[in-house]
């Protein structure tokens, strides 16, 4: 009978920076291939990725675990507490940023064993509620929020307006 390592949730560690900076960075490309108007994509984006979230682990608003698999990381969450906003009418709150499972070992629990360690560490940071943002075209994330509790509270939309040419905003009625 093949044993698998049991998966671990952990605080991340600097010696994870260049995985988690890999696990970002597929994260950041498939936001691009899905809307390359609305999200960035610098290159390297794993040395960036990693740059970003070695500055992350230092910031005590910030929570950042990894899911390993044995010594290997095989995904992570980031999340941090976010301060009252007025301009998005968005109280204090626990912010999930990114949940990434590298592809191989999506489908065995370990994106709900980091989504719930992330949740309870926002909790105990003093976070009264858990927001997130999910991709208008990434209907997987979406489900997997939706059976954990989450609930839909606001559509982002954007217009790409050309620099060349001012415009007012087109209505249709």
């Amino acid at each position: 009978m093949l044993r698998t390592s049991p998966i671990k949730v952990r605080r991340a560690r600097p010696a994870d920076l260049p995985t988690l900076g890999r696990l970002g960075a597929a994260l950041a490309r498939a936001h691009h291939e899905w809307d390359p108007q609305r999200f960035f994509l610098r290159e390297p984006a794993e040395q960036g990725y990693a740059w970003w979230l070695g500055k992350e682990l230092r910031n005590p608003s910030a929570v950042i675990l990894a899911a390993a698999k044995g010594r290997r990381v095989v995904g992570y969450a980031y999340g941090r507490i976010e301060p009252r906003d007025w301009n998005s009418l968005r109280d204090q709150c626990g912010m999930v940023i990114d949940l990434m499972v590298e592809p191989r070992s999506r489908g065995q629990g370990i994106g709900q064993k980091l989504a719930a360690a992330l949740i309870e560490a926002l909790q105990e940071m003093g976070a009264p509620r858990v927001v997130l943002q999910v991709a208008s075209r990434n209907r997987d994330a979406q489900r997997f929020f939706r059976a954990m509790g989450f609930r839909p509270t606001l559509v982002e939309m954007a217009l790409e307006l050309d620099p060349e040419k001012p415009s007012r905003p087109r209505s249709r009625r």
